[in-house]
């Protein structure tokens, strides 16, 4: 079996398993509430995410499609871990004249909140690790050296509008040149929630490379898009969500072109 094969059974005995294992059956939760626990980020809720992200580079566009397995450890009578890993299948143009498309797996990501069960007033937060894993199989899709370093993210839940702020940074152990890595990020997070699970959603990531040169370290999307939380069939006990978003880069590196775009399909445990 390839690789792909071993994560898409890890994905089905992590998260299918426990949800054919459940006896009771659990407290209807609606459309709208689920809608608005989802957007926490350390909710707690157990849930797959597949994002493809489209990026206009040189005279191409980039694609990346990832899997994100999210997975809440209750680890007190207070304190809970919530893992967002994020698992990316990669794909570049040609960088330069007489260049080839480069493709293949590119590092995992994983990042680990700490927060607190029980919630005090609108306010969420989380703060742990963040970890580059070097699992690429193409020297052109990142770093051959392991990078670790903090992150953390506050959240404000709403009824109708909320967001939230997540921002970590990497450093490279080790490496040098291209497998040198010191990097940071800025995702921002802000929703507006409509009847029905309806929302408008403006969620895009401001990345930093401070070892580039000072007119190409920074690429900052504004925009946004629509998305819904929704069930399928009056029985199921999942819930699943789906989103589009463009984006206009305002700052970007000079091989980056000017937008970018989103799409998302979450289902949720």
């Amino acid at each position: 079996m390839n690789l792909k094969s071993y994560i898409l059974i890890f994905l089905f005995s992590f998260f299918w398993l426990p949800v054919f294992s459940q006896g009771n059956e659990p407290e209807k939760t609606s459309i709208e509430e689920m809608s608005k626990k989802r957007q926490d980020p350390v909710s707690g809720l157990r849930s797959v995410f597949l994002q493809e992200v489209l990026l206009p580079v040189a005279d191409g566009t980039a694609s990346s499609f990832s899997i994100q397995p999210v997975y809440p450890f209750k680890l007190g009578s207070n304190l809970k871990l919530i893992t967002y890993t994020i698992i990316p299948f990669q794909s570049v143009p040609p960088l330069t004249p007489g260049g080839t498309q480069e493709g293949g797996m590119g590092n995992i990501l994983f990042n680990g909140y700490f927060s607190s069960i029980q919630k005090k007033g609108k306010f969420s937060w989380g703060i742990g690790p963040a970890m580059q894993i070097p699992t690429r199989t193409n020297p052109a899709l990142g770093s051959n050296q392991l990078s670790i370093g903090p992150t953390a993210l506050l959240y404000l839940a709403g009824d109708k509008f909320s967001g939230g702020i997540v921002a970590q940074n990497y450093w490279s152990l080790g490496g040098n040149e291209d497998n040198k890595v010191n990097a940071g990020s800025i995702q921002y997070i802000a929703y507006y929630n409509f009847a029905k699970g309806w929302f408008v959603e403006s969620n895009a990531t401001v990345v930093v490379n401070w070892l580039a040169s000072s007119d190409n370290q920074w690429l900052v999307p504004i925009g946004g898009g629509p998305g819904k939380t929704f069930q399928i069939g009056t029985k199921s006990k999942l819930f699943y969500s789906a989103g589009a978003q463009a984006f206009y880069n305002v700052v970007r590196p000079d091989l980056i072109g000017n937008w970018q775009a989103i799409l998302q399909f979450q289902v949720i445990f």
